[in-house]
């Protein structure tokens, strides 16, 4: 632990906050595929990606029947958006 903090260290760590984001490639292909679905499709896909207990095997592989083909870790990168080590989609 740091016992006295440097000067400057709040204004860094608020700068690094207030920063942009920046884009790290591609869209993902989960989230392509969310931009392009109907409505009905995209919120069902949604609540599929937030159930705990629907794998990323099981979405991954009826994405795949649908359109260009899905892994599992594309769709567990994409649940994982927003850290990290998640894709770029927005959270």
């Amino acid at each position: 632990m740091i016992e006295k903090q440097p000067l400057g260290l709040a204004e860094e760590l608020d700068a690094l906050a207030n920063a942009p984001a920046t884009h790290r490639g591609p869209q993902c292909s989960v989230g392509a595929f969310l931009e392009a679905a109907d409505q009905d499709v995209a919120a069902s896909l949604r609540a599929a990606l937030d159930t705990d207990r629907v794998t990323a095997k099981a979405i991954a592989d009826t994405l795949s029947r649908y359109g260009d083909p899905v892994t599992a870790y594309t769709v567990a990168r994409h649940r994982r958006r927003g850290q990290s080590n998640g894709c770029r989609c927005e959270r």
